[in-house]
């Protein structure tokens, strides 16, 4: 079984990279909204890779893509180029950028001819409605004053996952339907996007139900 530290320390070694790779780019004159307007052109590079099958590629950008988002609020903290402007900037090209990558997977799965085609493009809808909620959730929580950031799902834990479950889908896809295309063909992706479906939204609800309590400790409504 998994180790939480172990998790804590690969990502702890990865805002320490992050970190380094902003102030490197920092001196080049990079700024960090172009940086944010990367990560959407890559994000939908990577869902027009997804809609035409070539996971593999996709995955690939997927994960550009996230360090690219990583890297802009890191590059704002360290040279002190936060602003308001920046921050909903920021948020609202990931939406965009999430909407890109689930509909790569919602056309991919419809060019299928296995079975169940219809139901999976169905948990890849629930897997977008959650994600955004997930993150609506903290923006409007915020907006009143109160951090929320509880939950597994966040945007880099659904990257890392969506790109995960392409590369092997891409990579292993040949030798699954070998044994069986109508059951196994896209199995990766299709237990990721089952994952998602049903980790956001619990998220989403665990998110919701922590600002109800907040509020209520501090005596509002």
């Amino acid at each position: 079984m998994a180790n939480p530290e172990d998790y804590k320390g690969i990502v702890k070694r990865y805002l320490i990279f992050i970190e380094k790779f902003a102030r490197f780019l920092g001196k080049l004159g990079v700024t960090p909204q172009s940086l944010t307007l990367a990560g959407l052109f890559l994000a939908l590079v990577a869902g027009v890779f997804f809609w035409t099958g070539h996971l593999v590629i996709g995955g690939i950008f997927l994960f550009i893509s996230g360090i690219s988002d990583s890297l802009d609020g890191a590059l704002a903290r360290t040279y002190n180029k936060e602003t308001k402007f920046g921050a909903v900037l920021d948020s609202t090209l990931d939406r965009y950028a999430e909407f890109a990558i689930y509909l790569g997977f919602y056309g991919y799965l419809g060019h299928s001819f296995s079975n169940f085609v219809t139901l999976f493009q169905v948990v890849a809808i629930f897997a977008l409605v959650g994600s955004v909620m997930v993150s609506y959730i903290r923006a409007r929580s915020e907006g009143i004053g109160i951090p929320c950031s509880v939950g597994f799902w966040q945007r880099p834990e659904r990257i890392v996952a969506l790109g995960v479950g392409a590369l092997l889908t891409g990579a292993i896809n040949p030798l699954l339907d070998k044994i069986s295309y109508n059951y196994l063909h896209d199995f990766f992706i299709r237990i990721i996007l089952v994952v998602l479906a049903v980790g956001t939204n619990l998220t989403a609800l665990k998110r919701l139900f922590f600002v109800k309590k907040s509020l209520r400790i501090r005596g509002m409504k």
